[in-house]
């Protein structure tokens, strides 16, 4: 049903949306090129803590914190303009982050989380590695179990913005998110496979799930969990100041990759 209210609607919705807050907007050069870089939970949502088996706790709000501060910096190292949803330890709405990227124009948006076992699990602390997700059904019980943990947030927001019940809204999310589908896939294989030149864990891959945080950013948009908070190794990596300029750098580096391929496929020329 929603794919035929889809075509039937899009001549007609289109316009509308390139006029609203959810372009489709494509980078035009570096000086022009927004990465907008959301650090995942704050505030009184924690999100994950860890390790398991240790008397040593972190928490995942202080981590992505961390972490995205410094990829912010790495970008604009590399030239591009960055916009960060939450800069201190606050609570943000997941659908706010979105809208927060596209208010500014962005060409990009990246979550940064830090994954956590399910304690139901045989051996919960020996789960390990690194993945990153974009915006589509979850196809796998994990993928499930990753978007009902980050998903959860939720419940820690008083006022939800995001409407809810109306069919032309979904229908423009619907469209607007199905239209950078393809790119989001592409940066979040190379944000892996440049992550995989520097995490000690196993790549566990390039993944589909049904972020809120990713829904209200009509853009290329990924989240990537940087390692299971939960192990005692991935923990200490990715609480390590250097190792987590590491992981920024090179997500840093697949940005910049993704950029540069979309304009020479689209025959802009590169700064």
């Amino acid at each position: 049903m929603i794919g035929v209210m889809l075509l039937a609607f899009q001549a007609a919705v289109a316009p509308a949306m390139r006029g609203s807050d959810a372009p489709v907007r494509v980078p035009s050069s570096a000086a022009h090129r927004t990465v907008v870089v959301d650090a995942g939970h704050g505030g009184p949502d924690n999100g994950m803590s860890g390790p398991i088996g240790t008397r040593w706790k972190v928490y995942e709000k202080d981590i992505t914190l961390q972490v995205a501060k410094k990829l912010a910096a790495a970008l604009r190292d590399r030239g591009l303009r960055v916009v960060m949803t939450r800069t201190t330890d606050t609570l943000i709405a997941l659908s706010d982050r979105g809208r927060i990227a596209n208010q500014h124009h962005g060409d990009l948006f990246v979550s940064i989380h830090v994954n956590a076992a399910n304690p139901a699990w045989r051996d919960p602390g020996t789960a390990r590695g690194f993945e990153t997700y974009f915006l589509a059904e979850a196809k796998t019980e994990d993928a499930k179990r990753v978007e009902e943990m980050e998903n959860a947030s939720v419940r820690f927001e008083t006022d939800v913005s995001a409407k809810k019940g109306d069919p032309l809204s979904y229908i423009m999310n619907d469209m607007a998110q199905n239209e950078h589908l393809r790119e989001s896939s592409e940066l979040a294989d190379l944000i892996q496979q440049h992550l995989g030149a520097i995490e000690p864990g196993p790549s566990r891959g390039v993944k589909q799930a049904g972020f809120r945080v990713l829904v209200t950013a009509y853009m290329p948009a990924v989240l990537v969990e940087i390692g299971f908070g939960t192990n005692p190794a991935d923990a200490r990596f990715i609480t390590s100041a250097a190792r987590q300029r590491q992981i920024a750098s090179s997500i840093a580096d697949a940005t910049v990759e993704y950029l540069d391929h979309y304009q020479r496929r689209l025959g802009v020329a590169t700064p």
